[in-house]
């Protein structure tokens, strides 16, 4: 009989930390943490408020023909977005980029990781973790313009058909 309530003990020592760490990651499990959405949400409206109404028109448009599937070249969609924004505009866009992606490092828990992430990546997100990819204002746009599963499925479509997509 005791080695019954041993194993029990044992069992529930052992489970209740499980549980919690389970419930723990269950909450974030659905999709990116809050402050993510917002740091993407905020970025998104001050990049659209540096465009001109003219230039916002256009990238708007754009955005919606990626968003009702009648554009469904993402490389071409980001192309069509720079080559309507001015160089100002360009600016502007990509420093909203720069701001986001710091809110969304200093949101993010740190691990403590020495030397190169895994497949050779800089540890935590490091600059250049990303560097085979050119990040340009249109790009972002079409990143934070996008619904988030219309992006997806776009790009599973083209990792199907052997293409690259921008990230």
């Amino acid at each position: 009989m005791t080695k019954p309530l041993s194993v029990l003990a044992l069992l529930v020592a052992t489970g209740l930390p499980l549980a919690a760490c389970a419930q723990q990651g269950a909450d974030t499990a659905g999709g990116p943490p809050p402050a993510v959405l917002q740091a993407r949400a905020d970025a998104k409206t001050a990049a659209f408020n540096d465009l001109s109404p003219a230039t916002r028109a256009k990238v708007q448009a754009i955005i919606d023909s990626v968003n009702n599937g009648q554009q469904t070249d993402l490389r071409a969609a980001t192309q069509q977005i720079d080559a309507a924004l001015s160089p100002a505009e360009t600016t502007a866009v990509l420093g909203e980029r720069t701001k986001m992606m710091s809110t969304i490092h200093s949101a993010m828990p740190q691990r403590a990781m020495s030397g190169p992430g895994p497949n050779g990546a800089p540890p935590n997100g490091a600059p250049g973790a990303h560097a085979g990819h050119k990040s340009t204002a249109g790009r972002f746009l079409l990143q934070v313009g996008v619904s988030p599963d219309k992006m997806r499925e776009l790009r599973g479509a083209m990792r199907g058909q052997g293409g690259q997509q921008p990230h």
